[in-house]
């Protein structure tokens, strides 16, 4: 052997450190090499180890019922293999069996390291460990301390087991972690290398059907087909860009660094997007002279590098400009895609460039994507030695700078290459730009379009709403349900809700994941809303699955439907769910109708009824005062009893008059002094009942907009109903007061009821007492009920028998 080459197992076996090579050969661990300083810290020979399972060599003291050093360094072995990572261990006590067969407590500081080759694959396992037996021992030094020492030791050893335990079990999970973020990319590698092989049959033959120009395509095939053609492009892009990701993160993307005028062909990838730019009615600056040199990228990388940046930049601009630049700065070429279009928060710019992160809210073009393209550039720039950087304003625009070091010494040399190839610029690319063209579709003023299908002969049909951000899907949607119904489409949430100012459709159709307002979040305003609250919404979603459905239907769709999905079953559906609204609509019509009929007719047969009332209560009066000298005690009870029952049913008529005026008024809005409204009730009752004694407390300066009779009638039942239930309790209280900002409540301490009851309180002529227990007409709670609700508000009540009761209302603001 020569000073030239000297022989580095001679050098390993000499080394002063504790050291075992093991195979990767789990779970034997075989060990293939050993330093002299191992052989003598364990007592063994070479020829014990080589060859040798590590814990065939090594095992657990079986005199030590509580060791642990086998499991504990397995799962540390266990570890490497998994994470390709180096795993530090916590001391461990491990005896060793000595040459006589006994084993001996040692305590070990164990490293496991691994070695990697050329490939990134795992060759060995480089186990390092420190022997510090004597250090833990040397505190039981002293005969006088050893007792307390023991225990000492003892405690050192338990809470080194401990955080062992604690270090392994965190060690364990991030391990897991890393397998199954290992899984995860296998498994979009191997699904967008099976992806491939459909969308190459697909994409071949309807390539071959546009451009066959001896069989030509009538107009509506041509478009389906275009439309076809486009998101089969589309989702070949996709797949790519998945593919290239996993390549990345398995470190299996081969690069060729070749020198490359990169300014021209950065003009170029960026000229592509001027057509979209154009319809999207902004201005596109490409200022990229000719750099002093050439520039080493792989030049497929680079064609990814530009549209990803320039589409990100039409996604969220609006108006304005994107300005691509290209510049020589010093030791590196700086690629700058700047636009004025809405800018990032702040806190969103440390996770921008992470994969599948999305700024939440943000107003873009549309939602759709795959979410790894910021995260594909950073990726590519760092195989280039380079780095990506981002300024943003909120409201004012962004700018990404890529970074690209000049020459090749920074390279990998085996990657490098001195001749350029031409070459035309990929599908991937040209599906990118044309499918960035279908973000604005040219037809929408705010978002909503100001065109819809022509009504066809025979009468008006229903209007439907049709909300999706793919303008494809738009078209398709709009297309397949025009031929039955009057169609208007929207780009989001919020387009479409501004579409329904305009004029209020019969059914939505809407997509879950949109910019500004999802599906969801459309849901939710459109069942806030009186005038559309019983609106019928399909939510559309490429989100499978019960739970997804659930979702959906939890806030308030009437159905959701799972891409892909069949022409025939939307069109049952709309159709199904079309006509339930409507028969929906017919009941409601009828009924309102029915309660327009009963409202006048308790109008007009208590106006009847009054007449007759009147004349019976002025002549058994008369009869009272005139003649009851000659009436005996029996007539004189029929009398009384006669007078009862007229003004019970004259109350009764004015409360029914009362109930059918409310529905017939016209309310009167404005703002009324609950407080005031309520003294006045309670006065009234103090006036009619003077032998009462309670407690009153009214809350001062309840003001709201309303109207003053209506709300009146409110009081005058719930005060006037708690007056009635405290009357036999020698402490009676009643309160009025404010709950919380729109709601209100009265609350008494009187008989109370059990609330098993308590649907049935507004039901008129319906009682939880008997008549001659506390009197009534039994319409009142029913009379308020209705007030509450002509205010757009509820009612509703709490209590416990015995413990009193609180109604409370609540009354919108303004």
């Amino acid at each position: 052997m020569s000073e030239e080459s000297p022989d580095f197992r001679l050098l390993f076996e000499a080394s002063p450190e504790v050291l075992l090579v093991l195979l990767p050969d789990a779970p034997r661990y075989t060990i293939v090499a050993a330093t002299r300083t191992r052989l003598l810290a364990t007592q063994t020979t070479y020829e014990q180890n080589i060859g040798h399972g590590l814990f065939e060599l090594f095992p657990d003291n079986p005199d030590d019922p509580r060791a642990t050093g086998m499991r504990n360094l397995r799962l540390s072995l266990e570890r490497v293999i998994a994470t390709r990572a180096a795993d530090s261990m916590a001391v461990q006590k491990y005896d060793i069996r000595g040459p006589d067969g006994n084993f001996q407590v040692k305590y070990w500081s164990p490293k496991n390291l691994p070695v990697l080759g050329s490939q990134g694959e795992l060759r060995y396992i480089l186990h390092r460990v420190e022997d510090v037996t004597e250090l833990v021992h040397a505190s039981v030094q002293g005969e006088a301390l050893r007792d307390h020492n023991q225990e000492m030791e003892r405690e050192v050893i338990n809470r080194s087991r401990e955080l062992a335990d604690a270090i392994g079990e965190l060690r364990e999970a991030n391990a897991k972690l890393g397998e199954l973020d290992a899984a995860k990319t296998a498994f979009f590698s191997n699904v967008s290398h099976e992806f491939r092989t459909p969308l190459t049959l697909m994409l071949g033959p309807i390539e071959d059907a546009l451009a066959d120009a001896t069989e030509p395509l009538g107009p509506q095939q041509e478009a389906r087909l275009r439309m076809t053609h486009a998101n089969a492009l589309r989702l070949y892009r996709l797949v790519n860009s998945l593919l290239d990701f996993s390549r990345l993160e398995a470190g299996r993307m081969r690069a060729q660094f070749a020198p490359l005028d990169l300014s021209s062909f950065t003009a170029k990838l960026a000229g592509m997007f001027q057509s979209a730019l154009d319809k999207a009615d902004l201005r596109l600056r490409i200022d990229c002279p000719r750099l002093s040199e050439p520039v080493w990228v792989d030049r497929d990388m680079w064609e990814k590098v530009v549209p990803n940046l320039v589409s990100n930049a039409l996604k969220f601009t609006h108006q304005g400009e994107i300005a691509v630049s290209v510049r020589d700065e010093s030791n590196q070429v700086v690629l700058s895609v700047a636009d004025t279009g809405i800018g990032i928060p702040e806190a969103e710019l440390p996770r921008i460039f992470e994969r599948f992160h999305r700024v939440s809210g943000a107003n873009g073009r549309t939602y759709e994507g795959s979410g790894i393209g910021l995260s594909l550039v950073r990726e590519l720039a760092a195989l280039h030695g380079g780095s990506v950087s981002v300024e943003s304003v909120v409201g004012q625009g962004t700018t990404f700078r890529v970074a690209i070091p000049k020459g090749h010494a920074h390279l990998p040399q085996d990657a490098v290459t001195q001749e350029s190839v031409e070459k035309p610029i990929g599908r991937d690319t040209v599906a990118q730009v044309a499918e960035a063209v279908r973000w604005d579709d040219g037809s929408t003023v705010h978002g909503h379009t100001i065109r819809t299908a022509a009504l066809k002969a025979g009468g008006p049909r229903s209007h439907v709403l049709v909300v999706d951000d793919n303008a494809d899907l738009r078209e398709y949607l709009s297309g397949l349900l025009s031929a039955h119904y009057d169609v208007a489409t929207a780009t989001d949430g919020m387009a479409a809700l501004e579409a329904m100012k305009v004029r209020t459709p019969e059914l939505v159709v809407s997509d879950v994941m949109m910019p500004r307002l999802d599906g969801f979040g459309l849901v939710r305003a459109v069942r806030s809303q009186p005038e559309t609250a019983s609106l019928p919404v399909i939510l559309l979603s490429a989100r499978a699955g019960e739970e997804s459905a659930i979702d959906g239907l939890d806030v308030g769709a009437d159905d959701y439907l799972v891409k892909p999905f069949s022409a025939r079953e939307l069109l049952a559906r709309v159709r199904t769910h079309l006509q339930l609204s409507q028969a929906r609509r017919a009941w409601i019509a009828e009924l309102e109708h029915a309660n327009r009929e009963l409202d006048a007719f308790s109008y007009s047969v208590s106006h009847d009824l009054r007449a007759p009332l009147l004349a019976m209560d002025g002549f058994s009066q008369l009869l009272a005062e005139d003649y009851a000298h000659n009436l005996d005690d029996r007539a004189r009870r029929y009398l009384d009893s006669i007078r009862t029952g007229v003004h019970r049913m004259g109350a009764l008529i004015e409360a029914l008059l009362g109930l059918a005026r409310i529905g017939r008024s016209t309310l009167k809005v404005g703002k009324v002094d609950l407080s005031t409204l309520a003294k006045e009730v309670i006065a009234d009752l103090q006036q009619a009942h003077p032998e009462r004694e309670l407690n009153v407390d009214i809350e001062s300066g309840l003001e709201i907009y309303g109207d003053r009779s209506l709300l009146n009638v409110v009081l005058v039942n719930l005060l006037s109903n708690a007056w009635k239930f405290t009357a036999k309790h020698n402490a009676a209280r009643i309160r009025f007061s404010r709950y919380d900002d729109t709601t209100y409540v009265v609350r008494d301490n009187g008989v109370g009821f059990d609330m098993a009851h308590a649907s049935q309180l507004f039901v008129p002529f319906n009682r939880l007492h008997s008549q001659q227990e506390y009197g009534g007409t039994g319409i009142g709670l029913t009379t308020v009920q209705r007030v509450i609700k002509r205010h757009g508000g509820r009612i509703w009540a709490e209590a416990k028998p015995g413990e009193g009761a609180s109604f409370f209302f609540s009354l919108p603001q303004g």
